[in-house]
């Protein structure tokens, strides 16, 4: 008779029995930062109330001083009459649309059995993913220019397209910046190029991202084809609408918010240009670079006040130019506990608030009259998740598209309330 054996394995959960085991998941964790401070900013903006026509919006703007007081002698002719006029400024507004695809078994699933089968409801995760979409947007366009330029071509290899100029301002977004070129876009965004000269469309000219290099300011085409007709210096623009063909149709140029650059720098704003009065441009400009010092903050407020008649009540600055300020305030205290110092103290001024967020341009600080500067003019209610029945049925597909639309504006108001300093030292 055999011997009986003495030994024997153990029976692994991990491969022997794990079928009677559950896959279990944990759900969906935010692992990336999503938020866009400038989408709250101008939430929080005060309000431009104004009623929307599409043939034409306009503002008068009283820029002018008035004129002919005369002094007199006794019993002699008075002075001529006169008065002066109000300029016109037209207002535009711009159109955000966001756009996704829902399958009808989805749709039926989750009405049936709710999102049993779901670690988060497909809708809501779509929805939500959407509306970032369009924060993003509106925060990259806050600093932006109205013509819809996002970069500019450096060279172009195969389907790598070398970017150089974020908004098209000269070394702006350049690589090693905290803001560069590629932070603008995605993969899977729709890009077109235009010839400066008009500026024109290119041949062949919507460019499908497949990969982004941020070390080296690269974005990646689809095919050699769609960019071997560029070359230096042309515009790279948003086309992440359905039609591909035409630049007036197709693409985004002409089609951005008014942002704080565009504000601050372009002499006509609003369809009337500073060179036309000089009052129509901003109360403060520094473009000498160096540190942000407060004889600086103090000639910003000063130049406001001149200017524009306001009170400096928010600035804006790059984290660079935050992180400078405060090792100087840092370097010159004087303490005599080193342990009952703050090791991260915010810089303050007395009835300023200060702001700062990772979409600021490098080494730009711009400052403003809230009640009085850039407003915001808005049509529709924040977007909110949209419900099933909020859905329109695809044609000839078996599914659900749903689109979120905020049309809104940049209003600036009074140019006088506005100041920057660009190139500032950063740290």
């Amino acid at each position: 008779m055999a011997t009986p054996a003495t030994t024997y394995s153990v029976t692994t959960s991990s491969s022997d029995l794990k079928e009677v085991w559950r896959k279990v998941q944990y759900g969906i964790v935010v692992a990336a930062q999503f938020g866009v401070e400038e989408w709250q900013w101008l939430q929080k903006a005060k309000k431009f109330d104004v009623n929307w026509s599409a043939r034409e919006i306009t503002m008068e703007l009283d820029l002018s001083d008035d004129y002919g007081t005369a002094m007199i002698p006794e019993g002699g002719k008075e002075a001529r009459p006169s008065s002066p006029t109000a300029a016109t400024a037209t207002l535009t507004w711009v159109f955000a649309n966001k756009r996704f695809t829902i399958s009808k078994t989805a749709q039926y699933i989750q009405q049936q059995q709710g999102t049993k089968g779901q670690l988060e409801s497909q809708l809501k995760f779509q929805a939500k993913k959407a509306l970032q979409g369009i924060r993003r947007k509106i925060g990259d366009q806050f600093y932006g220019f109205s013509t819809g330029i996002i970069a500019k071509v450096s060279s172009v290899s195969t389907d790598d397209i070398v970017l150089k100029d974020m908004y098209g301002v000269s070394g702006l977004g350049a690589i090693g910046d905290d803001v560069a070129c590629p932070d603008k876009f995605r993969a899977g965004d729709v890009v077109a190029c235009l010839n400066p000269t008009g500026p024109a469309i290119r041949a062949n000219p919507m460019v499908t991202i497949d990969s982004i290099t941020r070390a080296t300011n690269i974005i990646t085409g689809t095919a050699v084809s769609d960019v071997t007709s560029l070359t230096a210096n042309d515009y790279i623009v948003f086309a992440n609408n359905l039609e591909n063909t035409t630049m007036a149709g197709g693409t985004e140029y002409g089609l951005n918010l008014i942002g704080l650059l565009d504000g601050c720098t372009t002499a006509s704003v609003h369809s009337y240009s500073s060179a036309t009065n000089a009052r129509w441009a901003v109360g403060y400009s520094n473009t000498s670079g160096g540190r942000m010092t407060g004889i600086k903050l103090r000639k910003m407020k000063q130049g406001i006040e001149n200017n524009g008649g306001g009170t400096l009540t928010d600035v804006i600055w790059s984290n660079g130019v935050e992180n400078d300020v405060v090792a100087q305030l840092q370097a010159g205290l004087r303490f005599s506990d080193a342990y009952a110092m703050e090791m991260d103290g915010a810089p303050k001024s007395k009835g300023i608030t200060f702001h700062t967020s990772r979409r600021v341009p490098d080494g730009y600080v711009f400052g403003f009259d809230k009640s009085n500067s850039v407003n915001k003019m808005v049509l529709l209610p924040e977007p909110n998740a949209p419900a099933f029945d909020d859905g329109d049925k695809l044609q000839d597909n078996s599914g659900m598209v749903f689109s979120l639309d905020y049309p809104c504006a940049m209003i600036y108001t009074n140019r006088g309330n506005l100041g920057y300093l660009s190139g500032v030292t950063e740290q």
